[in-house]
């Protein structure tokens, strides 16, 4: 009885100086690592959310990953087809008349197009600028105008129209057009 109480005392006393040992390795393993984390500047360190909760990632981690993220979508983005077109916009029963008759009168003059937007156009663009709406790429126009600017058949430098839309009877002149297939 004696000895196996020794054996038992023996057995809980290399028990307790082995959990110290691993204890004592565990606990400078974490401050060995915390010293090595902190050494480093912020910006190369995993962002600590909270006390417990640490994402396993740097801030130069992160930045790398978005700007990385904006040259990928970049260069798998299509490039877009654009225009540049004036209009001359009339609403009511007689628009599409009258823009028939105007469409006759230009007869392919830029300046007299211009000029007949600022008299009659009732859109805004037409006062200030002559009908010009400046460059824009498909779907950003209602589905009509839309049409007319971007088929292959309306040609740059013409009159296109009238073309009815949502907003009324328009004369179309395409300036530039980029067609991207």
């Amino acid at each position: 009885l004696k000895t196996m109480y020794s054996f038992h005392q023996i057995t809980t006393t290399m028990l307790l100086i082995v959990t110290r040992v691993v204890a004592a390795q565990a606990q400078e393993e974490t401050t060995s690592r915390a010293a090595r984390e902190n050494s480093k500047p912020f910006y190369l360190r995993d962002i600590q959310i909270t006390d417990t909760l640490t994402l396993p990632f740097s801030p130069v981690t992160v930045f790398v990953m978005l700007l990385s993220a904006v040259m990928i979508s970049g260069i798998f983005s299509a490039p877009k087809s654009s225009a540049t077109a004036s209009h001359i916009l009339l609403d009511g029963k007689d628009a599409q008349d009258k823009l028939e008759k105007m469409k006759k009168d230009i007869k392919g003059d830029y300046t007299k197009f211009q000029n007949l937007a600022k008299t009659f156009s009732k859109c805004p663009s037409g006062m200030a600028e002559g009908g010009r709406l400046g460059v824009f790429t498909p779907g950003m126009m209602v589905p009509a105008f839309d049409k007319a600017i971007f088929s292959k058949e309306n040609n740059i430098g013409e009159v296109i129209g009238p073309i009815q839309t949502s907003f009324g009877w328009h004369l179309i002149w395409i300036e530039e057009r980029k067609l991207v297939e």
